[in-house]
C-alpha cells in the first residue's frame, strides 16, 4: 500500500484522474491568498527529553519545541502558481524535523496516510491532492494590516487539517496562523491537563510571534481550535488576554468538562470573550447514559460575562468539521448523512465563523447583524442548524473591571463601585497583594487621594494584614493627614510590635517640626 501511495505522491500521471470529493463551498473573498510555512523553536520549553528513548544515550541536537509554523495571508494580485492540496499533506512529515530531505518526506507522508485512510484509493488520493488551492507560495503581501486568527488543530492533528477554512478567512482579510497538535515531548498528544496546556502554549505562542508579522494586526486576535484544539484555546484566552475571542469548532470544552474544572484558572470571570460554539449532531439523552457522556460540568453555561453563540449543526459529525476528513475520509466518518450533506453544512459553519470573526475582530455591523438574525432570515436550508444565544451580563468581576470603572469616574467612590460589584458577585474579592500593587503606581504619582481609597479598601477586605494597614499608614502620612496616618501605623504595630519604621513615623509626626 506504501509504495502505491508514494507512487501517487510522486506523481500526477501515475493513476487515473477521479472527481474531487471536496469542492469548497463558499467563493472566496476579494483578497488573493498567500501562504508560507514558517520553522522555528520556542526555547523557553524542551521537547526532545534528554535521554533520546531509542539509543538510551543523551540526545544530540536541537531539543527546544519545534513549532512549524503555517501561515495564511491577504496577498497582493500578482498572478502566482496555486498550491495543490497534495503541498499542505507534504507539511506532516516537517513537524518535528525540519530537515527531512524530499524522499523521506514522501516516505513519512506515505505511512500516516496509511494508518489515518487505510481504504483510501489510489485514484481519489490522486484527485485530491492534485486538487488547485487558493493560496500561492511565499506570494507577496498586500498592503494594510489585518486582524489574526490562531488555528489549534484536534488532538495530534497537523496545522494544515483545516486549510479550506484558513484560506477562506485569508481571503477575506485575516492572517491565519496555525501549528501541529503535539504532546509535552512527544509527537502525539495526551487528552490531559498537561497536553492541553501544551497545546495552549503555543497559541500563546504563535500570538507572540504575530507581532513579527508586519501585516499583522496583533490588537485584534482570535483562536479558532477544533476537538481538542477547541479546548485548548479556551485555557489559553482564560490565562492570555491578547486573545479577544474564541471559536470551538465541535470543541472538546464541551466533551472533557473534568479537564476544564482541573483548569482552575479558566473561571468565567477570566473569560469575558466572545465565544462561537459550533457542535455536531447531539446524541440523545439515551445514548449519552449509556456511554456515560451526561457532563458534569459546563463552561459554556457558566460563561455570562461573554457573547456566546451555541451552534448546533444537525448533518455534521464531528468529523465533518474537519475539511482534510471532509476530503480524505471514509463515507462512514459522517454517520447518517452523504460527504455532500456534510459539506454543505461545512460551508454553512465558514459563514458563521467569518461573520463572528467580522462582528467581534473588525466591528461589522453586517457580520452581527448576521450573528444576530435567525438562521432563516440568513437563507440557512430548513433544519440544518440551530442557534442559541446568550449576551453578557455585563462586566466580570475582576480587579482589571474594578479599575476601568475606578477610572471612569476619575479615581473616586472606589468603595461604592466595589459594593455595586459585589451586589452581582458577592464572592469578588480581589488578592491583597494585587490591591496592595495597585496603589502603588498612585503613590509614585503623588495622588495620594486615590491611593488612599484604595488602601482603605484593602484595610475592609483584608483587617488583619499588617501590610495593608502599612501601605493605608504610607498613603495618609504621604498626603500630610497626621492623625490617621499616627492611627494606622499604631495599628502596626499592634501587628508587628518591634517596626522600626512605624515607630519612627509616629515619632516624626508627633515631633515638633510636624504639620
Amino acid at each position: 500500500m506504501i509504495k502505491i501511495l508514494l507512487s501517487v505522491l510522486l506523481s500526477a500521471t501515475t493513476v487515473a484522474a477521479a472527481a474531487s470529493n471536496f469542492q469548497p463551498p463558499n467563493p472566496p473573498g476579494t483578497h488573493g491568498v498567500g501562504f508560507r510555512v514558517v520553522q522555528q523553536f520556542d526555547t523557553a520549553r524542551v521537547f526532545r527529553q534528554k535521554t533520546d528513548l531509542i539509543s538510551g544515550v543523551d540526545a544530540a541536537g536541537e531539543r527546544a519545541r519545534p513549532v512549524q509554523t503555517l501561515i495564511w495571508y491577504p496577498r497582493s494580485q500578482a498572478a502566482g502558481k496555486p498550491l495543490r492540496y497534495g503541498d499542505y499533506l507534504r507539511t506532516l512529515a516537517t513537524e518535528t524535523d525540519f530537515a527531512r530531505r524530499t524522499a523521506d518526506i514522501d516516505r513519512v507522508l506515505a505511512r500516516a496516510l496509511e494508518e489515518n485512510y487505510p481504504g483510501l484509493k489510489a485514484d481519489h488520493l490522486h484527485a485530491e491532492t492534485a486538487q488547485a488551492m487558493l493560496a500561492v507560495r511565499d506570494a507577496a503581501a498586500a498592503p494594510g494590516k489585518f486582524p489574526v486568527v490562531i488555528y489549534a488543530p484536534g488532538s495530534s492533528s497537523s496545522a494544515y487539517e483545516n486549510a479550506d477554512l484558513c484560506e477562506y478567512l485569508a481571503s477575506h482579510g485575516y492572517i491565519v496562523l496555525a501549528s501541529p497538535s503535539m504532546g509535552v515531548n512527544t509527537r502525539s498528544i495526551n487528552l490531559d491537563l498537561e497536553g492541553a496546556e501544551a497545546q495552549a502554549a503555543d497559541i500563546s505562542f504563535l500570538a507572540g510571534y504575530a507581532a513579527s508579522l508586519p501585516q499583522a494586526d496583533t490588537s485584534r486576535i482570535a483562536v479558532a481550535g477544533y476537538s481538542f484544539g477547541g479546548l485548548a484555546n479556551v485555557l489559553a484566552a482564560a490565562r492570555d488576554d491578547r486573545i479577544g475571542a474564541l471559536v470551538a469548532l465541535d470543541g472538546s470544552v464541551r466533551s472533557f468538562p473534568a479537564i476544564v474544572q482541573a483548569a482552575n484558572y479558566a473561571t468565567p470571570e477570566r473569560l469575558a470573550v466572545p465565544v462561537l460554539y459550533l457542535g455536531g449532531k447531539p446524541l440523545n439523552a439515551e445514548t449519552m447514559n449509556r456511554y456515560k457522556q451526561i457532563p458534569t460540568y459546563s463552561l459554556l453555561n457558566e460563561m455570562k460575562y461573554a457573547d456566546v453563540y451555541n451552534v448546533t449543526m444537525y448533518t455534521m459529525e464531528h468529523a465533518a468539521f474537519q475539511s482534510e476528513s471532509l476530503r480524505l475520509g471514509p463515507e462512514h466518518r459522517f454517520g447518517e448523512y452523504t460527504r455532500n450533506e456534510a459539506t454543505l453544512a461545512y460551508g454553512w459553519m465558514e459563514r458563521y465563523v467569518l461573520a463572528f470573526l467580522d462582528a467581534y475582530l473588525k466591528k461589522d455591523a453586517k457580520g452581527l447583524a448576521f450573528m444576530s438574525a435567525t438562521p432563516k432570515a440568513n437563507g440557512v436550508p430548513n433544519h440544518l442548524l440551530a442557534i442559541d444565544v446568550h449576551h453578557a451580563e455585563g462586566a466580570p468581576p475582576t480587579l482589571t473591571s474594578l479599575a476601568t470603572e475606578f477610572a471612569k469616574r476619575k479615581h473616586t467612590a472606589l468603595d461604592a463601585i466595589y459594593r455595586d460589584m459585589q451586589k452581582r458577585a458577592p464572592a469578588f474579592k480581589p488578592a491583597e497583594r494585587a490591591l496592595i500593587s495597585w496603589g502603588e503606581p498612585f503613590l509614585e504619582q503623588k495622588r495620594y487621594a486615590s491611593a488612599i481609597e484604595i488602601y482603605q479598601l484593602v484595610n475592609v477586605l483584608y483587617p488583619d494584614s499588617p501590610r495593608a494597614a502599612y501601605y493605608l499608614a504610607m498613603a495618609y502620612d504621604k498626603n500630610r493627614d497626621n492623625a490617621r496616618a499616627i492611627e494606622q501605623y499604631q495599628r502596626v504595630l499592634g501587628f508587628w510590635p518591634d517596626m522600626a519604621d512605624a515607630k519612627l513615623s509616629i515619632a516624626r509626626l508627633r515631633g515638633p517640626a510636624a504639620n
